[in-house]
């Protein structure tokens, strides 16, 4: 059954490790290759491959968007931010793309929000249609994690959602403890997809909770209720 959706004032503060501040700068993080795959840091030229990316409906729906990008220069301001110093250090977003193409982007994957709905760094990704279907989201996520684990840390107070402690490393009683740090991966309850790609890398289902989805209507925007799995990964296990 779907719990209740957080409530960012009701969150505790906690101590645990996060990648440490600032990030490494986009120009200097590493690329990496899989059997298929050439996953390497944004850049502005992948400013027209992202748009084609946002423009397929079917991709826009299972994100917090839930619609296609209106036009170029709305795609241009995602990814000026993540190229931005700021989003420099609010992300760790990389460019997807196959190896015998790697100037061009078929998805976009990786933290892009430092804060999410619960608290922790969230997870996120996506993929042309083309490219569905191929064990590429997943063949991505196993070679990102690594990426993920091997930046240094820090131990800082971290203002999550208390449910995002359940189990894990047992119940949180000692404010003065560092508990294990988190990933959250948020996904719809009809994208049972993306809940198998997180269950085969290593991401547990810990919560599902109602969310407030606004739709358009011939009428006039409705507001929906929808339920979201959330997952989480343990970065500091092997």
């Amino acid at each position: 059954m779907a719990e209740a959706a957080p409530v960012p004032d009701s969150f505790i503060t906690v101590r645990s490790t996060l990648p440490c501040l600032p990030l490494p700068l986009i120009s200097e993080r590493p690329w990496v290759t899989t059997e298929r795959l050439l996953i390497r840091p944004l850049a502005a030229s992948d400013l027209e491959a992202l748009h084609e990316l946002r423009t397929q409906p079917e991709v826009m729906i299972w994100t917090s968007a839930g619609k296609p990008d209106s036009s170029l220069d709305e795609t241009k301001v995602k990814l000026d931010y993540f190229l931005s110093p700021e989003g420099n250090n609010k992300s760790f977003n990389y460019a997807i793309c196959f190896k015998e193409d790697p100037s061009k982007l078929i998805g976009i994957g990786g933290c892009h929000n430092w804060s999410s709905s619960l608290g922790w760094p969230e997870l996120g990704y996506m993929f042309r249609k083309e490219a569905w279907g191929q064990g590429i989201a997943t063949e991505f996520l196993k070679a990102w994690l690594p990426l993920w684990k091997a930046l240094p840390r820090e131990v800082v107070g971290v203002k999550c959602d208390e449910r995002t402690l359940r189990g894990g490393d047992g119940v949180y009683e000692n404010k003065e403890e560092v508990v294990e740090e988190r990933l959250m991966a948020l996904t719809t309850d009809e994208n049972g997809k993306s809940q198998n790609i997180l269950k085969k890398c290593g991401f547990e289902h810990f919560l599902t909770w109602k969310a407030r989805e606004a739709r358009p209507s011939e009428v006039a925007e409705e507001t929906v209720w929808i339920d979201l799995p959330s997952f989480r990964y343990f970065p500091g296990r092997e």
